[in-house]
């Protein structure tokens, strides 16, 4: 699956340049890194600068960075480059006034200085998310498609349970009990995301 984890195995394959670990790394971090910029009113394009510039400065201290869950949550020090680079972006945007630069100046310095709490809750945010997305796709590939099909309809597009048996043409009952084993199946693979990854907060009730 892939959604934002904090598996010790890929972190610590990174800065041996693990092509493979850097490209799941990408591809699962990008969307996120960039929505949040935009949640710190970064523009479009300053998004897009955002993404490169975390994972080149990542890359660089990976070489010394080894995840270890039980000293510091991988999300605070990720969150905390992410800060960072922010704050250099709207520092490299044209000054207002002496002011206003000042001001961003001050307050940029006590930012670096502690993780922003808003970007930490963001991020872990973000990640709930693409763990629910990734979770269903894996259910879509261990059902059946008529199965996936009627969950879909009824549990995940919150179709009524007769819409539901009148579309497949399947009786109410038959609804219901493929909907309460796709639920069973989907709290199976959310416990065992959470049990891989408990910086992420999971919990099968969230469903």
């Amino acid at each position: 699956m892939h959604f934002p984890t904090t598996s010790k195995t890929l972190i610590n394959h990174l800065p041996a340049g693990d092509e493979i670990s850097w490209e799941q790394f990408f591809i699962t971090y990008a969307d996120p890194i960039r929505e949040l910029g935009s949640l710190k009113g970064l523009t479009p394009d300053e998004c897009d600068d955002l993404v490169q510039e975390v994972m080149c400065r990542f890359l660089r201290r990976s070489k010394t960075f080894r995840f270890d869950p039980s000293i510091a949550r991988f999300r605070t020090f990720f969150s905390r480059i992410i800060c960072g680079i922010i704050i250099d972006i709207k520092r490299r945007r044209p000054k207002i006034s002496d002011i206003a630069e000042d001001f961003i100046t001050q307050n940029a310095s006590d930012q670096i200085q502690m993780p922003d709490e808003i970007l930490d809750e963001a991020l872990l945010i973000q990640w709930k998310r693409l763990v629910k997305d990734a979770i269903i796709a894996k259910l879509r590939r261990h059902v059946s498609p008529l199965h996936y099909s009627i969950f879909e309809m009824y549990a995940l597009h919150n179709n009524s349970c007769s819409e539901t048996a009148k579309f497949f043409g399947v009786s109410q009952a038959r609804v219901y009990l493929i909907k309460n084993r796709c639920m069973k199946q989907l709290k199976k693979f959310y416990r065992e995301a959470a049990e891989s990854n408990p910086e992420l907060e999971l919990y099968p009730d969230e469903l």
